[in-house]
């Protein structure tokens, strides 16, 4: 029996579909990360070189499950207001919804902002890339 903790050797680093100059791939990753960037990109040809430039986007469904759950969330907070306001809710059941909220706008950020950091430096780890003027090219003026 052998324990392997990475990725094997011959397992690929992102899937998706390539037509004409246009690509769509996300990583492959192994279990579930809901914050695994969707990217989109165009390669094009230029005198220094073939220039990548990509768009990475949380998937659709996060987004609208985020939205969904931290307007919830809102409603909450705004129900706690209204209580307080009143007189009739103890004014620290207010730090709930907030903490939640503050949890949900972090973890959308920081879960997005580091998986998408991932595929950057594997997608240039791929194609041997360099940055030049904050724009993702595989060669870079001298």
């Amino acid at each position: 029996m052998v324990l392997r903790l990475g990725r094997p050797a011959n397992q690929k680093s992102f899937e998706g579909t390539l037509f004409g100059n246009n690509f769509q791939i996300q990583p492959v990753i192994k279990g579930k990360n809901s914050f695994s960037p969707q990217i989109k990109g165009t390669i094009t040809d230029s005198a220094n070189g073939t220039t990548i430039l990509m768009d990475l986007k949380i998937h659709r469904f996060v987004i609208v499950f985020m939205a969904f759950w931290l307007g919830g969330v809102g409603l909450g907070f705004v129900g706690t207001i209204y209580g307080i306001l009143r007189q009739e809710t103890n004014p620290l059941f207010a730090v709930v919804p907030l903490v939640m909220l503050a949890f949900g706008i972090g973890l959308a950020f920081f879960g997005f902002n580091s998986e998408k950091e991932k595929s950057i430096a594997k997608i240039k780890q791929i194609v041997d890339g360099k940055t030049r003027n904050n724009k993702f090219a595989n060669s870079v003026d001298t």
